[in-house]
């Protein structure tokens, strides 16, 4: 990534459209343990309004094309996966909220795997996310890959709550122009019905609480 290029466009962007839009500086930190000195000198290099850390490797294979799954149990790549995603949390605070948590999910081709037998790593992963003052992003791209549940589920969302997360943005995770900003209404009055007040957005990394009802 060409990051002193993106970061210039931003600043051109945000100049030739003062007055009419707000354009904020984000990034999506895709991180394991050993790469997190990599994205602490990022961090610290740039001005960023909001960033999404997220898990998509884990000794560094990839989900999507099953080198991390393969050779293991669906017991075992689960555990793993999450136990990645909380060494990353214990050790990393230079974000805003912890994307599609449950990315795992989507390229599981064993099925559901029983929310029960990863509760416990999922609760300390969300404790120390809520003790460190950071957020959860609900991912509406579940549509989009035709999935049967929530990114992250129904389970996850109502444990953070539960557990007291307050600090929740909405996201469609969009690839193609025409992916974006879709069905965020959608996922407003399912984060309603569970009990939530507030979505976020974020403006140089603090939490700006908006009504679910806006």
């Amino acid at each position: 990534v060409d990051y002193p290029a993106y970061f210039a466009k931003i600043r051109r962007l945000q100049e030739s459209y003062d007055g009419q839009i707000v354009i904020k500086c984000g990034l999506e930190f895709g991180m394991q343990v050993h790469t997190i000195p990599a994205y602490e000198a990022l961090f610290h290099k740039y001005p960023l309004d909001f960033v999404i850390l997220s898990v998509h490797q884990v000794e560094d294979q990839e989900f999507w094309t099953q080198d991390f799954q393969r050779g293991k149990s669906q017991q075992e790549y689960q555990e793993r996966y999450y136990e990645e995603m909380l060494r990353v949390v214990q050790k990393y605070q230079d974000y805003s909220v912890l994307g599609h948590m449950d990315l795992i999910t989507r390229y599981d081709q064993q099925g559901p795997y029983p929310f029960a037998k990863i509760e416990p790593v999922i609760t300390e992963i969300l404790k120390t996310v809520i003790a460190h003052g950071k957020g959860l992003e609900l991912n509406t791209s579940y549509h989009r890959y035709r999935l049967k549940d929530t990114t992250p589920s129904v389970d996850i969302l109502k444990l953070y709550r539960r557990l007291g997360g307050e600090v929740i943005t909405i996201g469609s995770d969009s690839h193609q122009p025409e992916h974006l900003g879709t069905f965020i209404n959608e996922a407003k009055q399912l984060l309603k019905s569970l009990g939530y007040r507030w979505f976020c957005t974020f403006e140089q990394m603090r939490p700006i609480f908006h009504s679910l009802d806006t």
